[in-house]
C-alpha cells in the first residue's frame, strides 16, 4: 500500500498555524529548495520524511486533503478494462496516512524465497537479498504501531514438517496513521507541506537530472524544487507520472517498450474449501492472539520454501476465518441454537458485525439444516456454554476468532501472482484535463490459479497425513479453478509497475530505487517489488523506504 491520491491526482497539503515560517509554501510562487521533496504522504511517504528528518535532512511532503476540503479539478481518471481491479474510491484516500485510513492493519514479512531467483517464476529475482530489508523490519514495525518482538508460540507436534504451522502475521494497533502522525508533522521543523496538484516531472535538458514538479492549484502553475525527488504516491500514481514523462521524452525510461508500467501484480484471495479439524482445539493455535504486550498476531499454514520449488508453486498462505453463525456449514448445533434464538427475537441483525463469510454465499444458506445441526449434536449442551461464552468475549474484544466446537472454518488463501509484462497500464490519448487517464488491464494468469489448487491440494494431503485435519471443497474439482479466478480481485497491492533491476532493459529503477539514467529521482513502494510474495506490501514497502533513507542521506551527505 503505497501513498493515497484520489481520482488518480498528486497533491500537498498546506498546514496552517504551527508550521515553521522557514518552511511554509506560498500557494502561487515557487517553494524553497529542500534537500528531497516526496510526493505521497501515505505510510511509506510518511516513514521515508520522519527517517530522512531523523537523519537531519529538510523535505517536502507532498499529499492531498488533509485538514479540509480538496481541489480536484483537472485530475487524470482511471479506466479498468476488466472486473478485477478494485475501484479508486477502495484503494485510495486523500489526506496525511493516505490508504492507512482503509487499511486493516496486517503487518507480514517476506520470505528469503520471495526475493530469489526462481526457475519456475519466470522475471522473478531481486537485485538485493532480503538481509537488506530484514534489518529495517523492527523499526518498520515500530512506525506501523506492531510489536516487533517474536511472539511465544505453543508447539504443534507434528513430525511431517513440509508445512509451516508458525507463519506469522502481526496486527496493527494503530492502522490508520494519519492521526498518529498527523500532531507530529505539524511540529515538524524540517518537514514542510504545500498543497497543488503535481502534473509533470520536468527534466534538465540532457535528460539526466529532475530540474523541478510542474504543479497547478487555482488556476496558477508552480515549480517545486529540491536537490532529490522521491515518487511515494503508490504503483499506480507513481507510473501516472513516469509514463507522461516518456511520452515526453521517448527514449527516457527504457523506451516506449520498455518496463515501465508492466508486470502488475496483486494476490489472489479467497475461499474454495472449509478446513475441518479433527481435533477441534488445534483450532486455537490458529485463531487470533495477542502477545505479552497486547498486541495482535495470528499463526498461519504455508508451504515450505523446498516444496513449493519441488512443485512450482507460487508462495501462498492458508488462515482460518469462522463461519458466521448463520450458515449451517458450520454444523455445530449450538452455533445454530444461538442464531436461530437471536433471529427469532430480531436480535441478530443487531448483534451481527455483518463481516463473518458464509460457504457459499449467504442467498445459499439452507435454513433447515440448522435444526438438522441441532439435532444431531449429542454435545450441544456442553458447546453452548462455551460458545456463549466466547461470544461475548468477542462482543468486548472484537479480534477475536468466533471458535466452532466442530472444528469448521473457511479456509482463506493469499496468495502471489506471477510477474506477467502483459499485466499493465497505459496512458489514455486524446483525453482532457492536465493529467492523462490510466487504462488499467491487471490481469489473472492460468499459473496463477493452478499454484493456488495445487497448492489446496498439498496442504489436504498433509493434514490427512498429520492426523491435522482434512479440506473439504466447497466446489465440484471442475468448477474449482473457475472459483478462484471469480473470487481474483485486487488494486490495492499495486506491486511492480516500476520495479528495481539490475539494467534498464529489465526494470525501471536500481538497486538503490534511482530511476535509471535520471540522477536524482527515485521511487518508493511496493510497485518497486519486482515480485510480490504472499505478503502484504506495507510492511514490506515501509522497510525499503527506511533502507533508501539512508542511502539518500549518505549520498547528499558527499555532494
Amino acid at each position: 500500500m503505497g501513498g493515497s491520491l484520489s481520482a488518480g491526482m498528486l497533491y500537498v497539503l498546506v498546514i496552517q498555524g504551527s508550521l515553521s515560517k522557514a518552511y511554509m509554501a506560498s500557494a502561487d510562487t515557487e517553494t524553497e529548495t529542500t534537500d528531497v521533496c516526496i510526493v505521497g504522504a501515505g505510510p511509506v511517504g510518511l516513514a521515508l520524511a520522519f527517517k530522512l528528518e531523523e537523519l537531519g535532512l529538510s523535505v517536502t511532503l507532498v499529499e492531498m486533503g488533509a485538514g479540509g476540503a480538496t481541489d480536484d479539478a483537472g485530475a487524470g481518471g482511471i479506466e479498468f478494462t476488466n472486473g478485477h481491479h478494485a475501484a479508486s474510491i477502495a484503494m485510495s484516500r486523500p489526506g496525511i496516512g493516505g490508504a492507512s485510513a482503509l487499511w486493516g492493519g496486517r503487518c507480514v514479512t517476506f520470505d528469503d524465497i520471495d526475493l530469489q531467483k526462481r526457475d519456475h517464476v519466470p522475471f522473478s529475482g531481486w537485485p538485493i537479498s532480503h538481509e537488506e530489508l530484514r534489518r529495517h523490519y523492527p523499526e518498520a514495525l515500530t512506525f506501523l504501531n506492531c510489536n516487533a518482538a517474536e511472539p511465544a508460540f505453543e508447539a504443534i507436534d507434528v513430525s511431517d514438517h513440509g508445512v509451516d504451522t508458525n507463519a506469522l502475521e502481526r496486527w496493527s494497533r494503530s492502522p490508520d496513521l494519519g492521526p498518529v502522525y498527523g500532531e507530529q508533522l505539524k511540529a515538524s521543523k524540517r518537514i514542510r507541506l504545500v498543497n497543488t496538484i503535481v502534473t509533470g516531472i520536468t527534466l534538465d535538458g540532457s535528460g539526466g537530472r529532475v530540474e523541478g514538479l510542474t504543479t497547478y492549484r487555482a488556476g496558477q502553475e508552480s515549480q517545486i524544487t529540491a536537490r532529490t525527488f522521491v515518487l511515494a504516491g503508490g504503483g499506480l500514481e507513481n507510473a501516472r507520472l513516469l509514463l507522461a514523462l516518456r511520452e515526453r521524452r521517448p527514449e527516457a525510461l527504457g523506451g516506449m517498450s520498455g518496463p515501465l508500467g508492466r508486470f502488475y501484480q496483486g494476490h489472489l484471495t479467497g475461499y474454495i474449501a472449509v478446513l475441518q479439524f479433527d481435533r477441534s482445539r488445534i483450532a486455537s493455535h490458529f485463531a487470533f492472539n495477542v502477545d505479552d504486550e497486547n498486541y495482535v498476531f495470528r499463526r498461519r499454514l504455508q508451504i515450505v520454501p523446498e516444496i513449493q520449488a519441488e512443485e512450482g508453486l507460487l508462495n501462498c498462505v492458508f488462515w482460518i476465518d469462522a463461519i458466521s453463525v448463520a450458515d449451517p456449514a458450520h454444523a455445530s448445533g449450538a452455533l445454530s441454537l444461538i442464531y436461530l434464538f437471536l433471529k427469532m427475537f430480531g436480535l441478530y441483525r443487531r448483534l451481527s458485525n455483518g463481516l463473518a463469510p458464509t460457504a457459499k454465499g449467504p442467498e445459499n444458506i439452507d435454513r433447515r439444516q440448522h435444526w438438522r445441526n441441532i439435532r444431531a449434536d449429542r454435545r450441544l449442551v456442553f458447546d453452548l456454554f462455551g460458545s456463549l461464552l466466547n461470544m461475548l468475549e468477542r462482543r468486548i474484544e472484537p479480534w477475536r476468532t468466533l471458535i466452532n466446537p466442530k472444528g469448521r472454518y473457511l479456509l482463506r488463501y493469499h496468495a502471489e501472482q506471477v510477474p506477467n509484462p502483459e499485466s499493465r497500464v497505459h496512458l489514455q490519448q486524446g483525453g482532457a484535463g492536465r493529467q492523462a487517464a490510466l487504462v488499467v488491464d491487471y490481469q489473472v494468469v492460468e499459473q496463477d490459479v493452478s499454484s493456488v489448487l495445487k497448492s489446496h491440494e498439498i496442504l489436504d494431503t498433509w493434514l490427512r497425513r498429520t492426523g491435522l485435519g482434512r479440506l473439504e471443497y466447497l466446489h465440484d474439482a471442475a468448477q474449482r479453478q473457475q472459483a478462484v479466478l471469480s473470487q481474483a480481485f485486487d488494486g490495492y497491492h499495486q506491486i511492480g509497475l516500476s520495479r528495481m533491476s539490475d539494467t534498464p532493459d529489465d526494470g525501471v529503477t536500481d538497486a538503490n530505487c534511482r530511476v535509471h539514467g535520471i540522477g536524482n529521482l527515485y521511487l518508493a513502494g511496493s510497485g518497486l517489488f519486482p515480485t510480490g510474495g504472499h505478503a502484504n506490501p506495507t510492511l514490506p514497502a515501509v522497510a525499503l523506504a527506511l533502507r533508501l533513507a539512508e542511502h539518500l542521506f549518505e549520498k547528499l551527505k558527499r555532494q
